[in-house]
C-alpha cells in the first residue's frame, strides 16, 4: 500500500525522508531533486546522453527507513515520454542511504540532463509486519556513490568477460575491413599484371626485365597488403610478417634483375 501525501509529510517531519522540500510532495509520491550525475564514478553537474548511454544519478534526498517501510524510485511520466528509462533498487526496511538510480537514453536523440529539472520520484510502501532482519549490506550509509562497493571483486570476472567480448568484436570488424581491402589489392594486382604483361608481349622488352617488372608489381602489392594489415589489426601478436618479407624480397630481386 502506497503512503499518501499526508503520510509522506509525516515521513519528512520524522526524518525518515531527509533533506526534503515539502512543496515536492505529490498525491502518493515525492519528486526527487538531483544532486549530481556519475559517469565512471566521476560526479558531474550536467551530462549529455547519446542513444543507449546511461548515467547514475544521486539525489539531494536521503532516507532512513524504519523496519516496516520500503521505498521505490520511479521515473516521471514526462521523462518516459522524452525517451528515458530508469533502473533502481527496492530500498529495504532498515536501509539508510542517499537515493540513487540509473537512467538510460532509449531514444534515438541526444538528451541533456542537469540538476535544475526533476527526473524521478519516490513512493513509500508499508510492509505488513516488522521485518526480522533489517537491511545491513554493502550499500548501507551510502552518502557518496560507491559504484560496485564490496561487489567489485565478485563481478570483476564478468566485467572482464564483457571487455574481452568488446575487443573481439572490434577485432572482427578490423578483419572484415582488412579482408575487403586485401581483395581489392589482389584484384588490382591481377589487373595490373595482365595489363603490363599484355603490353610487354607487344614490345621489345627482354625476358629478364619482363620478370623483374612482374616481381616489382607483385612485391609492391604485398607491401601494400602488409600496410593495410598494420593499420587495421590492433593486436601486434596477430600481425603476419610473411607478406611484408615476400614483398621486400620480390622488390630486391626485381632491382637486382633490372641492373643485370
Amino acid at each position: 500500500m502506497y503512503l499518501s501525501d499526508t503520510k509522506i509529510q509525516e515521513l519528512i517531519d520524522s526524518e525518515v525522508l531527509l533533506h526534503a522540500d515539502a512543496s515536492n510532495i505529490g498525491q502518493v509520491t515525492y519528486d526527487l531533486r538531483t544532486d549530481g550525475f556519475y559517469i565512471n564514478e566521476n560526479k558531474q553537474s550536467e551530462v549529455e546522453l547519446g542513444p543507449g548511454d546511461s548515467t547514475f544519478v544521486s539525489c539531494v534526498e536521503c532516507v532512513a527507513l524504519p523496519n516496516d517501510l520500503t521505498a521505490s524510485v520511479l521515473l516521471r511520466n514526462s521523462r518516459i515520454r522524452q525517451g528515458l528509462s530508469l533502473d533502481a533498487p527496492l530500498y529495504f526496511p532498515g536501509h539508510g542511504t542517499r537515493l540513487f538510480y540509473r537512467v538510460t537514453n532509449v531514444s534515438g536523440n541526444t538528451i541533456t540532463l542537469d540538476k535544475s529539472k526533476g527526473i524521478a520520484q519516490v513512493a513509500f510502501q508499508r510492509v505488513d509486519g516488522m521485518v526480522a532482519h533489517p537491511y545491513h549490506g554493502a550499500f548501507s550509509d551510502e552518502l557518496n556513490f560507491k559504484g560496485l562497493a564490496d561487489y567489485s571483486d565478485v563481478y570483476a570476472g564478468e566485467l572482464k568477460k564483457v571487455e574481452n567480448k568488446k575487443e573481439e568484436i572490434v577485432n572482427i570488424e578490423s578483419r572484415i575491413y582488412g579482408n575487403v581491402l586485401a581483395l581489392f589489392a589482389i584484384f588490382a594486382a591481377i589487373f595490373t599484371l595482365v595489363n603490363v604483361n599484355a603490353g610487354g608481349l607487344s614490345s621489345n622488352i627482354t625476358t629478364v626485365n619482363f620478370v623483374a617488372l612482374d616481381l616489382l608489381i607483385i612485391g609492391g602489392f604485398l607491401v601494400l597488403a602488409s600496410a593495410i594489415e598494420a593499420f587495421l589489426v590492433k593486436n601486434r601478436e596477430k600481425k603476419a610478417s610473411l607478406p611484408l618479407v615476400l614483398g621486400i624480397a620480390c622488390i630486391v630481386v626485381a632491382v637486382v634483375l633490372a641492373f643485370q
